[in-house]
């Protein structure tokens, strides 16, 4: 029953080919295929391998050792795509062969369309950020993002999320080339601990080019907020901002690409 066991575990019961729903069940998976690989053949293996695509040699080798696991891609441009694709994967000689496959697609495209469904879905708003003292203390407002937009202008990203209940999400809003994220402003702090900034989130990242949000739980209605500085002018395109359940990254959304123009200060 070992032999059985072990396919089921690595071919029926992995998501996208490559995982396990979380990383709890992936440590277990590998410790029980440790134990079931010392007691098998799989560890000396002895066949030779090809991998067609439509009937073309995509790989070809001899395989004689068991840690020598890789991983290969095969590319193809435009008409070269047809609209059904066959692969087939020969063994010749004694040992498992375990493989899983994943397909990307890439498009030229500059406008990119919003993607969303009843599962998940996001929106990306931006606003005019105005901070001005009160007294002691700072205090902020928003408007609408009208007019000309110039260096040092202050912008908040409004990501609105909506879907059905989940675990473990991740949302990721790229920023614009001539912007950078702004944590604090004076002794005003720009996060969540400011009345109705932003609703509760595990952690945040600013990092170089975009921002990212981790949700240990989605209620499924959410919003997201966080303030950019206009630093370089210039005409710059927007990438889409992406949300997807990180054990489940078929559920996924994104918004639609954009376009921003910063003007020099005057």
């Amino acid at each position: 029953m070992l032999p059985l066991a072990a396919r089921w575990l690595v071919s029926s019961d992995r998501s996208e080919g490559y995982r396990w729903d979380s990383t709890k069940d992936t440590a277990f998976a590998i410790f029980g295929l440790i134990d079931y690989v010392k007691v098998s053949s799989d560890l000396s293996p002895s066949y030779d391998l090809e991998v067609y695509l439509n009937g073309e040699t995509v790989l070809a080798e001899r395989v004689s050792d068991a840690s020598a696991g890789q991983s290969f891609t095969v590319n193809r441009k435009g008409g070269a795509v047809g609209d059904t694709n066959h692969i087939r994967v020969v063994k010749r000689g004694k040992g498992s062969i375990y493989l899983s496959s994943s397909i990307d697609y890439y498009t030229d495209d500059e406008n990119v369309s919003a993607h969303g469904s009843a599962d998940l879905n996001v929106t990306r708003e931006y606003l005019r950020l105005k901070v001005e003292p009160e007294g002691y203390q700072l205090k902020w407002s928003t408007s609408p993002l009208t007019g000309e937009i110039r260096s040092g202008d202050l912008i908040v990203v409004k990501l609105h999320l909506t879907g059905k209940k989940a675990r473990h999400l991740m949302l990721e809003d790229p920023i614009p080339s001539g912007a950078e994220q702004v944590e604090s402003i004076g002794n005003m702090y720009l996060n969540s601990s400011s009345t109705n900034w932003t609703d509760w989130y595990s952690a945040r990242e600013f990092r170089d080019r975009r921002t990212v949000f981790f949700l240990d739980y989605f209620d499924g209605n959410a919003t997201f907020q966080y303030a950019m500085r206009v630093q370089v002018p210039g005409q710059f395109r927007v990438a889409p901002a992406r949300a997807e359940l990180m054990y489940r990254p078929t559920t996924q959304a994104n918004t639609a690409s954009g376009r921003m123009s910063f003007l020099e200060r005057k």
